[in-house]
């Protein structure tokens, strides 16, 4: 077949002269193959689209959780660490740490596909009301977070909860000054319920758990802890928002210590460690390879 006939066109049609009426409806095919040409000459040859609004404008919130952005600890989008030296985690302690989150993460996957697994389920299943923000927060303020009762909600509720937990984390004084007289119970199971001892692996856990009261102060870092550590991956886009949102809460709030309180820096200093290097927020480390 010749080059000359492969470039003439099937449709041999006219472009609009100056006699088109482009507002006529189009009684032909021909008549419409000119409309559609004329409308396509009216394009602009680049189109440029709008600025976007930012991304916290734009967070529109998948559930029933609802993180107020005004007033909140991290308000603009870029936070600056601004520590004492003697609170920033070394190399060798942040390796130390994500190995035992890995560890961790891989024995509950493992128990996941274990036979014992989905008979454990309605025996473990402990009934939280996620409409309900109070009832939320005194059952995590008054139970330590373990692995195998957080197995049992499925995954939408617990980024949900995970949420919640983002926005009590930065109302640092609700952490530090409530109180409650209810006396915990130490984990039973070693590989399923330890999160709390993980989180705290550089002090006493009992100290961090029981303070003369009973009350908790750190459990609002032990339960980001412990569903982090049994979130199935991949995540969806906004939680990963959220997770990210968490770390420069805790940034902002160690900021705010002194050179003193190593104590109180250890949970801060693990979850940004665990959500930059596991959750792909590299930037927010503090040891950038």
């Amino acid at each position: 077949m010749e080059v000359d006939t492969i470039q003439k066109p099937a449709l041999a049609v006219e472009p609009p002269d100056a006699n088109f009426d482009p507002n006529l409806t189009p009684e032909t095919g021909e008549q419409y193959l000119q409309k559609v040409m004329y409308e396509r000459g009216k394009c602009p040859v680049v189109v440029v689209a709008e600025k976007p609004q930012s991304r916290r404008q734009q967070k529109a919130l998948s559930g029933l959780a609802a993180v107020p952005t005004v007033g909140a600890v991290v308000a603009d989008d870029d936070v600056k660490n601004v520590a004492h030296r003697a609170l920033i985690p070394t190399r060798e302690w942040e390796t130390m740490q994500n190995q035992k989150f890995s560890e961790l993460r891989d024995t509950i996957t493992a128990y996941r596909s274990s036979a014992q697994y989905e008979e454990n389920l309605q025996r473990t299943h402990v009934y939280l009301n996620f409409d309900d923000r109070k009832h939320l927060h005194e059952y995590c303020a008054n139970n330590l977070p373990y692995v195998s009762i957080l197995l049992s909600i499925p995954q939408r509720n617990l980024e949900i909860l995970l949420e919640y937990l983002h926005e009590w984390l930065q109302d640092s004084d609700q952490a530090s000054s409530s109180s409650s007289s209810q006396q915990l119970d130490e984990p039973s199971d070693p590989e399923l319920c330890d999160t709390v001892a993980a989180v705290t692996s550089s002090t006493s856990g009992k100290e961090l758990l029981q303070r003369g009261d009973g009350y908790r102060r750190d459990w609002i870092p032990q339960w980001i802890y412990a569903i982090l550590a049994c979130l199935i991956k991949p995540l969806e886009p906004y939680i990963h928002s959220v997770l990210r949102d968490i770390a420069k809460t805790c940034i902002t709030l160690r900021n705010e210590l002194k050179q003193e309180d190593e104590a109180k820096v250890l949970p801060l200093n693990l979850l940004i460690s665990i959500i930059s290097k596991h959750f792909n927020q590299s930037d927010l480390s503090d040891n950038i390879a």
